[in-house]
């Protein structure tokens, strides 16, 4: 009898902790299941750097919380086009708090080809005495700590009038 009680402790054992990481799972799962995706926006565009070969800029993100929580960024990358075209590529790892129903901006370092820097700026010239606005687009990935990653796209308008507007 006594070895029938030992041989099955294992198991019992077993049984025990398969439930527990079935309980844990669960509450990882209702954690998630309330989660709403941060929407992330363009705020600013300021030149840093001239190089012989590429030129630096800093871009301001505008992160919003639509969630009743707080998330913590951990790292941001992105790409620029405008007019369709490639123009910057950035990466930025300021670890920010975005409280819940809150907004914050995240700076990112972007780098920018010069010959791709050079070609929108003929395009934003040539759109000047057109009134042509130039369109851009910026897409990228938030890395939020317990979220994993997150994808936005944002897409605007640059006006030679001066003005900037939002598009979604």
């Amino acid at each position: 009898m006594k070895t029938h009680l030992y041989a099955s402790f294992p198991f019992l054992c077993l049984c025990i902790l398969s439930l527990a990481a079935v309980s844990l799972l669960q509450g990882c799962a209702a954690i998630h299941s309330d989660f709403e995706k941060p929407t992330v926006t363009a705020s600013d565009l300021k030149l840093s750097e001239i190089k012989a070969l590429e030129a630096v800029f800093l871009l301001e993100l505008r992160v919003m919380n639509p969630n009743d929580f707080a998330l913590d960024i951990r790292g941001v990358s992105c790409e620029l086009n405008i007019e369709g075209s490639h123009f910057a590529t950035g990466i930025g790892n300021d670890w920010q708090e975005i409280p819940a129903y809150g907004t914050k901006t995240v700076p990112i370092t972007v780098y920018a080809s010069m010959i791709d820097v050079v070609g929108s700026v003929i395009q934003f010239l040539q759109g000047m005495g057109q009134q042509q606005p130039l369109h851009y687009e910026l897409t990228g990935k938030v890395r939020l700590g317990g979220y994993g990653t997150v994808p936005f796209t944002s897409k605007g308008k640059l006006d030679p009038g001066g003005m900037s507007q939002k598009e979604h």
